[in-house]
């Protein structure tokens, strides 16, 4: 009798034990033990910004895990060792079945959903972007992850085709910033699209807005910035002009895209990445733009002017 109380006994504390196990990693992976992004930059085109006169300065100040480095595999990147390898994803399937097949490693904390109208994303995604993010973190929090959701503006042409201008942007906030943003651990604007356009500043300053009216818990919202978005010329200042507007409306990290020809890119050509290193000078000497309720953005402020979430020092551009 006193031996099948002790089976009785340890299975009952296996059982404890394996519940508890799931419990876990079922759960919400937390925020407080990685550094929220600050920069997301591609791996590669670090050495062109190097050879395009980057200031050691910067690069020292981007050197930290809080500097998400695209990749297609794990490396170590020579310039920025302390950067954070990151994988970006173009559908929820494939971010799962790379989860499953051990392809993340644990190192790797943040992974990004990038969806687009284009054939790099399956139509599923496509038609409903929202029900892809839903499916994507699902998984990537029972491997202890958090996704980036980065859904793009081509993506209402699938949605609601033929919207433009006031039309278009509103439409984007409403179907995929407010929705995606209430359940994504982190999400970025790409507001690229509108540098050297008529809504430059209120396009990303709504969209940051909103996606912080969604998620009020503060979970990190970023802008993108580009030197030649889908082909166009632009110069420093205009991306400067979408870098100010987003941090004053409190983002909290950004997207430096140096787009080149490709397959992503057809119209892009050469990577601009002296207008890249223009645009990074000028945030090293500009100061910290004002939010709008007229502080600025490290300052802490009452729950729901701006983000309760991380607070991001802003010394140096990579530290913006």
């Amino acid at each position: 009798m006193v031996g099948r109380r002790w089976l009785i006994l340890a299975a009952l504390v296996l059982t404890a034990a394996v519940t508890a196990v799931w419990a876990r990693a079922d759960a919400a992976p937390s925020r407080q033990a990685v550094p929220a992004p600050r920069w997301i930059v591609v791996s590669g085109s670090v050495p062109g910004l190097v050879d395009a006169g980057l200031p050691q300065s910067i690069l020292d100040d981007a050197n930290n895990p809080s500097t998400l480095l695209l990749v297609q595999h794990v490396y170590t990147n020579s310039y920025l060792p302390e950067g954070t390898p990151t994988f970006n994803f173009r559908g929820a399937a494939d971010l799962a079945r790379a989860l499953r097949a051990g392809e993340i490693p644990d190192s790797m904390h943040w992974v990004l959903l990038d969806l687009e109208a284009s054939s790099l994303t399956p139509e599923r995604d496509q038609r409903d972007p929202i029900g892809a993010l839903r499916r994507a973190q699902d998984v990537a929090h029972r491997y202890g992850k958090s996704v980036i959701f980065t859904p793009a503006i081509d993506l209402m042409n699938v949605l609601e085709p033929g919207l433009s201008g006031d039309a278009l942007y509103r439409a984007f906030i409403d179907r995929l910033v407010t929705p995606g943003a209430a359940i994504a651990d982190g999400f970025e604007i790409q507001s690229q699209r509108t540098e050297a356009t008529e809504y430059a500043t209120s396009f990303v300053k709504a969209a940051v807005q909103a996606a912080y009216a969604a998620n009020p818990a503060g979970a990190p919202v970023l802008a993108g910035v580009s030197t030649n978005p889908n082909g166009r010329q632009v110069t420093a200042d205009d991306m400067l002009e979408v870098y100010n507007a987003a941090k004053a409306a409190g983002a909290t990290g950004y997207w430096l895209n140096i787009p080149g020809g490709g397959d992503e890119c057809p119209n892009c050509g050469e990577p601009q990445y002296e207008v890249a290193v223009e645009f990074l000078k000028k945030i090293t000497s500009t100061p910290t733009p004002p939010t709008e309720t007229g502080f600025p953005t490290e300052t802490g402020l009452p729950t729901g002017l701006i983000p309760t979430g991380p607070v991001i020092p802003t010394s140096g551009p990579f530290g913006s």
